[in-house]
């Protein structure tokens, strides 16, 4: 399995996404990353924000670029957490924060191209 179990999922106006996300032991990207304490890659989670990107808020924009890109805490097997993302049309770019009880997990900027 490669995408977390979405629990809940919101989407205000057409900018902004809000999911729950449930994330199982058994996704793949938890083997091997590391062998005795599996963490969730944080490429992971940047390939998430954009494919929840693309199947909620702008499906015909790519990946340009990054910044800003902060990993806080690592996301665990069985953690439920939440992912927010804001889609900044004027500036072309994303802004997205992983959340643990209310505490950052990861955040950061991408900027979108066609």
């Amino acid at each position: 399995m490669k995408m977390p179990q979405i629990v809940s999922q919101k989407i205000a106006g057409d900018n902004v996404l809000e999911l729950t996300l449930r994330l199982s032991p058994e996704l793949f990207w938890f083997d091997g990353h590391f062998p005795h304490y599996p963490i969730l890659p944080g490429v992971t989670q940047v390939h998430w924000v954009m494919t929840f990107t693309s199947m909620f808020l702008v499906p015909d924009l790519v990946f340009s670029g990054m910044d800003v890109v902060k990993f806080q805490r690592p996301l665990l097997p069985g953690d439920e957490l939440l992912l927010n993302i804001e889609w900044l049309k004027e500036k072309s770019r994303l802004q997205f924060q992983y959340s643990l009880a209310g505490t950052p997990a990861s955040s950061g900027k991408i900027t979108l191209c066609r």
